[in-house]
């Protein structure tokens, strides 16, 4: 397995990974209330509009996608290795970006499995439980990206760059985007 310090930018898997995970997780923010009444409606043997099914249909292969991206990008981070942290960047920093990471990785895999348990199961409370974690994901998120712009505009890394479509980089210190 390739040691984090010997690559220089994330791969394009990677890169490409991460913008569909956002992508597919703001969709599933967007429609998640049709998937409550869908699956309160399948549930109950209750008639639902077209819509309704669609969406909540939608909401499952979204996020069956999110487990499948997640799961693919891990696998690519453990193949393929991970560009170093930043160099100046302080211990607190990388630790808090760590467990950050782990932590969104954990919810990433873990909702969909349990959205995936409730849906075969027919179970409300392991549904629940998979409700539970939006708030926790948003969370992480909004800290993810926090991080993101502190990497770029307080330490000046090129943390931020390094994740953008179609950008590679040296192990240089990079300069902030104009």
């Amino acid at each position: 397995m390739p040691v984090s310090g010997h690559r220089t930018h994330w791969t394009s898997l990677s890169v490409f990974l991460h913008w569909s995970i956002v992508v597919f997780v703001i969709a599933q923010w967007i429609e998640g209330e049709f998937m409550a009444d869908f699956w309160d409606g399948t549930l109950d043997g209750k008639a639902l509009d077209q819509s309704t099914i669609i969406l909540g249909y939608t909401h499952i292969v979204l996020g069956t996608l999110v487990l499948v991206a997640a799961a693919v990008r891990l696998l690519d981070r453990f193949v393929n290795g991970r560009p170093p942290h930043p160099e100046n960047e302080p211990t607190w920093a990388s630790i808090l970006a760590r467990v950050t990471h782990a932590l969104l990785y954990a919810v990433l895999l873990g909702m969909p499995v349990l959205g995936i348990a409730a849906w075969f199961t027919g179970s409300d409370a392991i549904a629940g439980y998979h409700a539970f974690f939006w708030n926790p994901l948003l969370a992480l998120i909004g800290l993810h990206i926090a991080g993101a712009l502190a990497q770029h505009f307080w330490f000046r890394t090129g943390a931020l760059r390094r994740m953008l479509p179609g950008v590679r980089h040296t192990a240089c210190r990079c300069f902030p985007l104009n």
